[in-house]
């Protein structure tokens, strides 16, 4: 009888006894799938956490990044309002991107991208060191790196953190079995190098520990004593005390800060949770970025559908148990997953997110290996086709993704607020509307934001801005007048002050403009906007000193804007000093003297020269 393993067995292991075979076809698949990422821009995070981050653009010592937190520190009732998060790896990969590419986020980009592919390569050679067939493990990495679970993390740059934090863990798991089945110290010690780099990308680097600890339990062919396995754990544990006084020292905190729900209410969600994880992985459909919280009900029939779900998974990893390798991939699946589970409160706006997978994710493919040997072995043709089905699937939502939600944050914010109906994003939307003076559109949004997120007090003081810009500044005072109470970070509070300020300017009462302006650089300080607009209140009741002193301020913080140089050369021309004037004006770039006034200010600065 003919058997389609017969024909297709002799290809496939020539192709993949091959060394270079598996690395070539997963590299161009995957290239394919990430075509679009290579033309994106910055999204979201991307914009404070690299884009606008100083920090990364100057050089510093390798010391000092172990000083730094992950985020931008903010200060709340004039305390510091840490992020929570330390991870100093990640800021120092930053700054070595800005050294190669400049501040371009294709480059960025290609860096995540070289790294994801890394990662599935460490992956490919992960799972032929536990499984021992390439075959087997070609077709279960090509699962992992065409997954549409993982764009989040590898076209979203500032999700790098779980790329590294990935690759590292693999690294440190990797060389302890060999170190472990050889006795090779060397191995050991690479071990414990790649730990500390994998904890130092973020804290799931922890998690190397318990899973070599199940790795020993279940799938160890030495059977080394207690006292052995115990002295193999200390280097780790000694580098994960370090961590944990560094983060202390540099966070203020042992955990990330959080106002989490009661610890049985979390521990009585966690199979939702498990289940929303699960139906990312196994039906990945409808995927972006997802916010998710609790059920409002106790006994809501996702909750039950979900319990119903872990039981049906704890039915299978008990028929498979005997199956040492699967044992081991659903146990460490599952602690890789208890981060994420909200058991240990977070401070994220969502439940649920598809880059928190990019790490839980190796395990379910080492299972995947498993289930795939085994239908390779009873049903070759079949298993073949659904194979080749899967992977085509993978790789052309992954592209699609890639293309119309990743790569531009207009084209994100419009598939999330229009196509997936998430208010959350809608007052994102709404700002970038009015940059591109799209008001209607732009107050649309803003309102729809303010009514489902009233506590967010961005929304307001961006539509307070859109009010003012459209002539409405006694709508936009009111408006503010209206968070005088709520709780504000100092950034936030001078943002509030700044549109006061702006609106009563408009309003000509230039006392209580001049006295909220003052306010907003006290509470930032670090925001050339607000410096630009003290200037302009100083210019225009005639105080051109201090109108020009602030105004070189703000030019410190964005030497390049044209608004703050022009101000400045309106200043000098009102104080009658117009070759001072001339000279700031034609320091602007000529493409834009046209669209930004500049010219005509500079005729009337050259006829005052004139006439003098």
């Amino acid at each position: 009888m003919y058997d389609f393993n017969d024909f297709m067995e002799p290809f496939i292991q020539k192709m993949t006894k091959r060394h270079s075979w598996p690395y070539i076809l997963i590299t161009l698949l995957v290239t394919l799938s990430y075509v679009p990422t290579f033309t994106g821009e910055f999204i979201l995070d991307d914009n404070p956490l690299i884009k606008n981050n100083q920090y990364i653009k100057e050089p510093h010592s390798l010391a000092s990044y172990f000083d730094q937190e992950d985020g931008i520190v903010e200060r709340e009732n004039g305390r510091k309002k840490h992020t929570g998060y330390y991870r100093p790896f990640i800021n120092l990969t930053y700054r070595m991107d800005y050294k190669l590419w400049g501040m371009k986020p294709q480059g960025f980009r290609t860096t995540n991208f070289l790294l994801h592919l890394l990662t599935s390569f460490l992956l490919f050679k992960f799972i032929v060191l536990v499984v021992n067939d390439r075959q087997i493990a070609f077709w279960a990495t090509l699962l992992f790196a065409l997954h549409p679970v993982n764009t989040e993390s590898v076209s979203w740059v500032s999700s790098r953190n779980n790329i590294l934090a990935t690759l590292f863990f693999l690294l440190s798991l990797y060389f302890y079995i060999k170190g472990w089945e050889t006795e090779s110290h060397l191995n050991l010690t690479g071990s414990v190098l790649f730990f500390s780099l994998a904890i130092f990308s973020k804290e799931f680097g922890l998690l190397v520990l318990p899973c070599i600890f199940l790795y020993q339990r279940l799938l160890s062919r030495k059977r080394r004593n207690i006292s052995d396995q115990i002295i193999s754990y200390l280097p780790f544990l000694l580098i994960g005390i370090g961590y944990f006084l560094l983060r202390k020292m540099v966070t203020g905190s042992w955990l990330t800060p959080s106002e989490g729900a009661h610890l049985w209410k979390r521990i009585y969600f966690t199979p939702y949770l498990i289940g929303w994880n699960l139906k990312l992985i196994f039906f990945p459909y409808g995927l972006h970025s997802f916010i998710v919280k609790y059920p409002s009900r106790y006994f809501d029939w996702q909750v039950f559908v979900s319990f119903f779900s872990i039981a049906l998974l704890g039915l299978i990893t008990w028929k498979v148990w005997k199956n040492r390798l699967a044992a081991f991939a659903i146990c460490s699946f599952h602690g890789t997953l208890f981060p994420i589970l909200n058991i240990v409160p977070t401070s994220a706006v969502t439940l649920i997110s598809m880059r928190w997978l990019y790490f839980p994710m190796i395990f379910v493919t080492l299972a995947a290996s498993q289930f795939i040997n085994k239908f390779l072995k009873t049903n070759s043709l079949v298993t073949i086709i659904i194979l080749n089905f899967t992977v085509i699937s993978f790789g052309a939502y992954s592209y699609i993704l890639n293309r119309y939600l990743w790569r531009s944050e207009d084209a994100f914010l419009r598939q999330e607020v229009f196509h997936f109906n998430n208010h959350f994003y809608a007052g994102g939307l709404a700002e970038r509307l009015l940059v591109k003076k799209d008001y209607s559109q732009a107050e649309r949004y803003f309102q729809m934001a303010i009514q489902k997120h009233p506590e967010e007090v961005t929304n307001y003081t961006n539509y307070a801005a859109l009010l003012v810009e459209t002539g409405r500044p006694g709508e936009a005072i009111s408006l503010l007048q209206r968070l005088q109470s709520l709780a504000m970070t100092h950034k936030e509070r001078g943002t509030w002050h700044n549109n006061m300020g702006t609106g009563y300017f408009c309003l000509n009462k230039y006392k209580e403009a001049l006295k909220h302006l003052k306010k907003a650089v006290n509470f930032w300080p670090g925001e050339s906007q607000f410096w630009s607009s003290l200037g302009a209140a100083y210019g225009a009741v005639g105080d051109y000193a201090n109108s020009i002193s602030a105004l070189r301020k703000g030019q410190d913080l964005h030497p390049d804007s044209v608004h703050i140089k022009k101000n400045i050369a309106a200043a000098h021309y009102g104080m009658g000093d117009y070759a001072q004037a001339i000279s700031v004006l034609k320091s602007i770039p000529y493409h834009q003297w046209r669209e930004t006034g500049v010219k005509q200010l500079l005729d009337k600065a050259r006829k005052g020269l004139e006439s003098k």
